[in-house]
């Protein structure tokens, strides 16, 4: 842990003194400090499998496709818990391709698509705490033949379409989803709140379509009649698993010969959350539940339905678990020695 904490501390000072975004490449005999336009692709470039990158606040672009199990790490997505290093932002479309098993995002935000291209076959990749500003696609240009396992979606934001062809035995828990899912077979969604209402009755207009055998548990849809006359089309598949969900309509329409257990239907929203959440998702909505509502919507292990509820409760202010950039002060000018004065507070996280 001090190794980290040094190294995420010297990234941000070398981002303070030169003003721009920096990557520290951490391997088991590499230290090195990149920056300028190119700083991923230089860093990935020198990388192999199992290393580290950390990635300062601010923009980096990537040209490269990763093929390559790397853990990286940015400073947060979150506007408020990133005020003293900024939002870390990846542009550039992201192609994950054959080599890349083991692939770790945490605490980025991606401004572009994130696509695997259905030739390729990589397993164990995980996400979490990420925002995600357009598509994500496993199965790009085409349907996977061999399937792909052991996914990890952990605390993350989807702004716009999740296709998941190809993936199957994954996760995704304690995430908002501010658009639609498909093609999802025999996943697990765990304490998600899906804010998507659809607007006609069409398969292809509902939350989750095309989907079949998934585990759909102590989530809250957040489908509203205020939006659509058809805010009861949720589920397009068959044979999903549906438990411990809080829907508002009374009677939602699920796919066909679903699996329902425990469900809590014909729910007011504005009676369950501190305060309603809009129907786009933004920083600025509170989704932590109503004392009463905490104690009345419980999940099938007994905790809270919703993000904060489950084995991975949404960590306030979406922080990474590597060290975190709380404060940062930098004299205006060099004192009588030319030195330039930079104070860095840095906390250490449980998770």
């Amino acid at each position: 842990m001090k190794k980290t904490i040094f190294y995420f501390a010297l990234l941000l000072s070398v981002n303070c003194i030169i003003a721009q975004s920096v990557i520290v490449l951490h391997s088991t005999d590499t230290t090195a400090v990149f920056t300028g336009n190119t700083a991923f692709n230089d860093a990935y470039t020198l990388a192999e499998n199992g290393d580290t990158l950390y990635l300062s606040g601010g923009a980096f672009t990537i040209s490269s496709d990763i093929e390559k199990g790397l853990k990286i790490f940015g400073a947060g997505v979150h506007p408020d818990s990133t005020s003293a290093t900024y939002i870390t932002q990846i542009s550039g479309i992201v192609n994950i391709k054959n080599g890349a098993d083991g692939l770790y995002f945490e605490g980025i935000e991606f401004s572009h698509n994130v696509q695997e291209n259905f030739s390729q076959v990589v397993n164990n990749v995980s996400f979490v705490r990420c925002k995600f500003n357009q598509h994500l696609d496993f199965g790009s240009s085409g349907t996977p033949s061999t399937l792909r396992t052991s996914y990890s979606f952990i605390q993350c934001v989807f702004m716009s379409f999740l296709t998941l062809d190809g993936v199957t035995n994954s996760i995704i828990t304690n995430s908002i989803f501010n658009q639609k899912i498909s093609l999802s077979h025999s996943n697990t969604f765990n304490n998600c709140s899906f804010l998507y209402t659809a607007t006609n009755s069409s398969t292809s207009n509902r939350l989750i379509y095309n989907s079949n055998t998934n585990i759909i548990s102590n989530c809250i849809f957040h489908s509203s009649s205020a939006i659509s006359l058809y805010y009861n089309y949720i589920i397009d598949g068959a044979s999903n698993t549906i438990h411990n969900c809080i829907f508002e309509h009374t009677d939602p329409i699920l796919g066909s010969t679903p699996i329902e257990t425990n469900n809590y239907k014909g729910i007011d929203l504005s009676t369950v959350f501190i305060e309603l959440p809009s129907n786009s998702f933004s920083f600025d909505d509170n989704y932590h539940l109503s004392t009463s509502a905490e104690a009345s919507y419980l999940g099938n292990e007994g905790t809270q339905v919703g993000v904060y509820g489950g084995l991975f409760p949404l960590k306030e202010g979406f922080v990474p678990q590597n060290p975190h950039i709380s404060a940062k002060t930098i004299s205006s000018g060099t004192d009588e020695n030319g030195l330039l004065n930079v104070e860095i507070e840095v906390n250490a996280q449980d998770n």
